[in-house]
């Protein structure tokens, strides 16, 4: 999940920027990454806004105003899992290392890192000079009490099982951690640069106000938040990175898109952000706004509860896979805006989309078959959850799926809950499928570790736990070797399919609306925002 897992959740969907890498090649941490990634913003430069600014005040950008339809629903970094949370905590918060938009390692709250021969033993060395956003100086002890605490299970922290390699957190002198690891984890970088890995403040921790009063070390500081209003942030004159130019930093709750569309003809907003492909082709561009497509690395699924009912049945679940047209959806839902695909969408890990279904998707035949010699030739109905605040396309897709599958006799009950809702819903699993977007990442084992990995974090939701699954995850994430990573979340990808916990369908665009001459601003593959520190 969603949390767009994050749906659209998760780790999910982190903040970033930086200009080097730093010194972590002995991880070797997916080579030729870069230049797939960079592949998922071509075209990009030749629709981008590039000249001029918002109004503007001593040489700064006085007020800047991001309409969404979706609202925040918590304000711990640790714990957010739904996509506008991650994007605007993403700017109040740092973490130790970031990801550039082509997915490179950078440096962040780390000036730079090494790694021990054996890979067992990370250190890091620290930036200087950095403040909270209350004055406090940044130092080591932040760090290893945010670490402790996301690795305390009673904190039921999203990014947990990401860090689960880490079996200690030294801090020898202020300007230094060191992390000692049980095992080998070539994903725990790109786990370190997580939102939902954000460093905390020691003593917000002590004091028990995280998730109250944010208090972060990123270039936005926090000022209000109006529930299913807006969030207002303001520009932290202290960042490291250098003080943003826009002053005031809102974000608008829109309920449709249609609204976020006339407002910005209006020249109400300087961005817009827009995931119904209708809207966006209304938008074209001109009247003052430029339209900005960018592919994302999130996957739109139909997520399968295998702990209930009929959906604990292997063949059912495959079943209900083979009877979905995943084009279909696609044409229906998002006018055919994207691209059909299997689990893992990391630009580097490349497979066939449906190879390890026992069948052609959209084989209603089969697929009825495979219901008969399951014993539910009569069919079955799913109470399933779709949520209305995030994403436009998820009413579309949940009708079209309920037309297939009726096909097959079963029956989708759809049950529309607005985001908050939607995601304890989600989180609690309490339904039999829902209807998702959930994050991707430059790492397959960042995208299903936490799903389906021993003692994943999402494990609940996921609705199924699997010895064969948690097991190619465990091995992947202990090698280095690019060639053997591949071949094994190449198995990782069959075995997800032939189990079919869930039902994959396609990779969508995200759309923004660009006031003309707002200068800076660069969308993402992860859907972070956090180019609006570098807007002029």
């Amino acid at each position: 999940m969603t949390a767009r897992t994050a749906p659209r959740r998760g780790t999910a969907r982190k903040a970033r920027s930086g200009t080097r890498r730093g010194p972590a090649s002995r991880f070797r941490l997916l080579t030729g990454i870069t230049a797939t990634a960079v592949a998922l913003t071509t075209g990009l430069a030749a629709c981008s806004p590039s000249s001029g600014s918002s109004s503007s005040s001593g040489g700064g950008v006085s007020a800047f105003t991001v309409a969404r339809t979706g609202d925040i629903d918590k304000l711990d970094p640790q714990l957010a899992t739904a996509f506008q949370t991650q994007q605007t905590l993403g700017l109040v918060y740092s973490s130790l290392v970031k990801t550039g938009a082509d997915g490179s390692l950078q440096p962040d709250l780390a000036s730079a890192w090494t790694i021990a021969p054996d890979n067992l033993t990370v250190t890091f060395t620290l930036r200087t000079g950095v403040t909270w956003h209350d004055g406090t100086p940044f130092t080591s002890a932040d760090v290893k009490a945010s670490l402790e605490r996301i690795l305390n299970q009673a904190t039921g922290a999203v990014g947990r099982s990401n860090l689960t390699a880490i079996s200690g957190v030294d801090a020898p002198d202020q300007g230094t951690v060191v992390l000692h690891l049980s095992k080998p984890a070539a994903s725990l970088l790109y786990s370190l640069s997580s939102v939902n890995t954000s460093i905390l403040s020691a003593k917000d921790i002590a004091a028990g106000t995280v998730g109250k009063q944010p208090d972060g070390t990123g270039p936005f500081t926090w000022k209000q938040w109006d529930q299913g209003q807006q969030v207002v942030l303001a520009s932290n004159a202290a960042y490291y990175g250098g003080a943003p130019a826009i002053n005031t930093l809102t974000f608008r709750v829109i309920p449709d898109e249609a609204s976020i569309l006339s407002g910005m003809k209006a020249g109400a907003f300087q961005l817009g952000q827009i995931s119904d492909p209708g809207i966006a082709q209304q938008a074209g561009s001109g009247g003052g706004f430029d339209l900005v497509k960018q592919p994302t690395l999130a996957y739109h699924t139909l997520m399968l509860n295998g702990r209930r009912g009929p959906l604990q049945n292997q063949q059912v679940r495959q079943a209900i896979a083979c009877a979905v047209d995943r084009d279909q959806v696609l044409k229906t839902a998002a006018y055919g805006d994207g691209t059909v695909t299997g689990p893992i969408t990391s630009p580097a890990f490349p497979y066939p989309a449906t190879d390890g279904l026992p069948c052609k998707p959209g084989d209603t035949a089969q697929a009825k078959q495979m219901l008969a010699a399951a014993g539910y030739g009569n069919g079955f109905s799913l109470d399933t959850i779709v949520e209305t605040g995030e994403y436009a396309t998820a009413g579309a897709e949940a009708q079209n799926l309920q037309a297939q599958l009726a096909k097959i006799g079963v029956s989708l009950n759809l049950r529309q809950l607005p985001t908050s809702p939607y995601v304890t819903a989600w989180l609690g699993a309490d339904y039999e499928a829902a209807v998702a977007l959930n994050g991707g990442s430059y790492d397959p084992y960042l995208m299903y570790g936490r799903y389906f990995g021993d003692g994943g974090s999402l494990s609940k939701p996921a609705g199924l736990q699997s010895k064969a699954l948690a097991d190619l995850l465990a091995q992947g994430n202990a090698t280095n070797d690019d060639a053997a990573r591949k071949t094994i979340y190449g198995n990782l990808q069959k075995q997800l399919l032939t189990e079919s916990p869930w039902v994959w369908m396609f990779r969508s665009d995200d759309y923004y609306l660009v006031k003309s001459g707002v200068k800076g601003f660069t969308p993402r593959p992860d859907e972070l925002l956090t180019s609006l520190a570098a807007v002029k």
